[in-house]
């Protein structure tokens, strides 16, 4: 997977760069004011500035809205992937009890590789040389596992053991490919650059269009800034269900729970 600037930033580090650029947007449209003013224009034929700034921040809102909608959903379609998984990759473990011991052992020893691959994968998803790693481990695991089954599926009496495993074993493989599809969806850069571009030009006819600013001014601009970052942050980080703070814990416990179905000798 590819992650751009945007995606492999913090949420946080851009939730504090909206504050701050929010903060420097709403002076800046204040100096142009001031400057508009030295020209000895009147402040009348600003009054229309007034239902710009207003549809800036219908704007904004509804980008917002659209990007909190894609995230949550995304955050929902990880949940299910990864309790899919962690269902079939338990089915396929317990089927292994179908075949003889030499076979059974050697099965349960790969599908012990391909839990900690999965886990690892899970653990190290926002770095690319971890994920390297996991996804090569869990490769090597499946392509074992699948040898040893289709090997199995030739010998006499072994037909309806191996039909059983190889329908559990595609399931996890197919699950697999739908993990990976869902991890690569994220909200589009272009609609978190255009919202930050709708907040930004907000910020700036706000300054533009204000008066002096005082002591109660800046509480009300500051208080407004840091809700707005604070709502932002929420949005990208619910997008981004393997890292930040909202992250979809209960599913991946579901997969790491998998260990309990080995022995520590095995």
């Amino acid at each position: 997977m590819e992650y751009s600037l945007l995606h492999r930033t913090s949420a946080i580090t851009l939730a504090i760069l909206l504050f701050f650029g929010m903060l420097v947007f709403v002076m800046l449209g204040r100096l142009a004011s001031r400057a508009w003013d030295k020209q000895g224009d009147i402040r009348e034929p600003k009054g229309g500035v007034g239902s710009l700034l207003a549809a800036m921040f219908t704007l904004s809102g509804f980008i917002l809205a659209f990007a909190f909608g894609m995230s949550g959903s995304r955050l929902e379609r990880v949940r299910v992937v990864v309790e899919t998984e962690a269902n079939q990759i338990g089915t396929a473990v317990l089927r292994a009890d179908l075949y003889q011991d030499s076979a059974r052992r050697a099965l349960r020893r790969d599908f012990k590789d391909y839990i900690e691959a999965i886990i690892e994968f899970y653990d190290k998803a926002t770095t690319p040389d971890g994920l390297k790693k996991a996804k090569d481990d869990a490769a090597k695991a499946s392509a074992s596992l699948w040898a040893i089954v289709t090997s199995q599926s030739k010998q006499p009496n072994m037909l309806i053991p191996s039909n059983s495993m190889i329908a559990s074993m595609n399931g996890m493989f197919d699950i697999a490919q739908q993990r990976e599809i869902v991890l690569n969806e994220r909200v589009p850069d272009l609609i978190i650059y255009m919202l930050f571009i709708c907040i930004f030009a907000s910020c700036f006819i706000g300054g533009f269009t204000s008066g002096p600013f005082h002591y109660r001014e800046w509480v009300i601009i500051v208080g407004f800034t840091l809700i707005s970052s604070m709502v932002v942050y929420t949005t990208i980080d619910l997008g981004r269900p393997m890292r930040g703070l909202i992250k979809e814990r209960a599913a991946r416990q579901a997969i790491v729970e998998l260990r309990d179905m080995f022995s520590p000798n095995e």
